[in-house]
Order: C-alpha cells, then sequence, then structure tokens
C-alpha cells in the first residue's frame, strides 16, 4: 500500500505519494464552486507538491498532515506545469510561535 501524506487548506486537501509528491486524489470540501468567485479552481491544477525541499527543511522529520502553505507545489496553468514555492512568511509565523 502506498504510504500518503494529506495536504490541507482553505480549498479541501490533497492526498498525495509520500515518495513521489503526486497527487493522488482532491477532495474540495465542499468548498468550490465559490459562489463569491466563480473561477476559482481551489486545488484542482495541483499535480505534485514538494516533498523533498519539504524534508530538507524539516530534517529528520516526515510529513504526515501538512499545511498547503507549508510546501511548495507543480501545478498545470493552460496545460504549462509551473512551481510555486512554500510561503516563507507561513513558515517563519509558525515557527515563531513554538512549533517544529
Amino acid at each position: 500500500m502506498t504510504k500518503t501524506v494529506t495536504i490541507n487548506g482553505s480549498w479541501g486537501s490533497l492526498t498525495v505519494d509520500a515518495s513521489t509528491g503526486n497527487v493522488l486524489s482532491y477532495d474540495d470540501g465542499g468548498t468550490l464552486p465559490d459562489p463569491d468567485c466563480p473561477p476559482e479552481r481551489g486545488y484542482t491544477d495541483y499535480v505534485r507538491v514538494d516533498l523533498d525541499e519539504w524534508r530538507k527543511t524539516y530534517t529528520g522529520q516526515e510529513p504526515d498532515c501538512l499545511d498547503v502553505l507549508d510546501v511548495g507545489f507543480w501545478y498545470l496553468d493552460d496545460g504549462v506545469e509551473k512551481y510555486e514555492g512554500p510561503e516563507q512568511d507561513w513558515r517563519d509565523e509558525y515557527e515563531r510561535g513554538g512549533n517544529r
């Protein structure tokens, strides 16, 4: 059985392969469609999560359940794969709060 990691955020949750970071499934948790922003796609276009970068940042830890702001990810934009890094401001605030 494939070990998985859950990535949670405002638009629902992703289940990703713990080894590859490939997105296995996406559950929008009923957040879509958003009546205030009809074109919003949530995490629909996410294809892979950068767990290698996460592991390098948090040496000695293994991901289990993460916040979407704490990981980089690749997504499709008009069929072209693009990368968005983790939110460093979020990481800094999280650590200032005594986490990790």
